[in-house]
């Protein structure tokens, strides 16, 4: 193939994934997707998206395979993973207004014409059943809001035909002091002020925020229903300590701090969590961690890899000098776990 032919094929190409995206994005009219639409008319950078796609569909041998994706939200990624890789995509997420703003983003694409393989649904991960169903399992920036990690992996590690391959893309990185930084400064708003959580209802998604309140309120609420006597400052101490907790934690903490005068230590990576869904706002991953977790689910061949994708950057992707990986983090969060059963 000559040159001139060869930009002539990859133009074409990149034109094709721009029409899908856009006929795609521009799907739907629901309220929650309004904002990532905007996003993606404002700052969508299809090289880099594409370009990330492809090395992950690369990396974890997604071609002409059945994928699970996990944490879909509007469903972007499963159009990657359909249309670039051939594969058929089940994508699942735990909030019923991502999956209706996807389903009719589908709909609306499949009706210009775009062939996609996939199939959208409410579901949590950690409860899915079928049994060694999927080639491949794929997960990008939602490991931060599962509420039982833990559970998440071996309900994958069940979930994978033997021989697949599980692929985790986070940038939630701990070791990233910048994103650490920023990360606290949310959680202190997403506990403590209503302006944020009007913000939420109006700003970012309507329907999943719809009925938004601080953190902190939330557990006031649930202290306040078990009806043992604290004084202000009492109250104050235990909804500032029970941060990161769900309701009958809470009730229990409540109940020893009454008989005892003892508070629980909020976690200091994963204290800003929603008391009555268990979902974690933005929690704070550390990689090696979790490496380890899928090591004890019973995974192998588990590698952590940064996620640079040009040279020469991406010569350090496969790094495996701890020392190294976290210097490198500090600069760019982005991590990949990938895991074989």
């Amino acid at each position: 193939m000559s040159f001139k032919l060869r930009i002539a094929v990859t133009q074409d190409l990149g034109d094709s994934m721009r029409q899908l995206i856009d006929d795609y994005i521009h799907g739907s009219e629901h309220p929650d997707l309004v904002v990532y639409r905007r996003d993606f008319d404002e700052k969508f950078d299809l090289e880099y998206w594409e370009r990330s796609i492809r090395d992950m569909c690369a990396l974890g041998g997604f071609y002409n395979k059945r994928i699970l994706e996990v944490g879909c939200g509007f469903g972007w990624d499963a159009v990657g993973l359909s249309h670039l890789g051939g594969n058929e995509v089940v994508a699942i997420d735990i909030l019923p207004s991502m999956i209706d703003g996807f389903s009719e983003c589908l709909a609306s694409a499949r009706a210009k014409g775009h062939v996609l393989n996939i199939e959208p649904k409410v579901a949590d991960i950690c409860s899915l059943d079928e049994e060694e169903s999927f080639d491949g399992i794929y997960s990008s920036e939602a490991l931060e809001h599962v509420h039982d990690l833990t559970a998440m992996f071996e309900r994958c590690y069940d979930l994978l035909k033997p021989g697949g391959t599980l692929l985790l893309r986070n940038d939630s990185n701990r070791f990233n002091s910048s994103f650490r930084e920023s990360t606290f400064e949310m959680w202190k708003e997403r506990d403590t002020s209503w302006e944020h959580a009007e913000w939420l209802k109006t700003e970012i998604r309507p329907v999943e925020h719809a009925n938004a309140k601080p953190y902190g309120a939330m557990r006031q609420e649930i202290i306040d229903e078990t009806g043992i006597a604290f004084t202000p400052d009492q109250q104050a101490k235990l909804v500032a300590a029970t941060a990161g907790m769900i309701r009958p934690e809470i009730v229990k903490a409540a109940e020893t701090y009454r008989d005892r005068g003892t508070l629980p230590t909020p976690p200091k990576f994963a204290w800003c969590r929603n008391p009555e869904t268990g979902e974690y706002a933005e929690r704070l991953l550390d990689p090696f961690e979790l490496r380890d977790m899928l090591k004890q689910a019973g995974f192998r061949n588990v590698s952590l890899r940064h996620g640079f994708t040009k040279f020469p950057f991406r010569l350090a992707n496969g790094i495996a000098f701890r020392p190294i990986n976290e210097f490198l983090f500090d600069r760019r969060g982005l991590f990949l776990l990938r895991a074989d059963k």
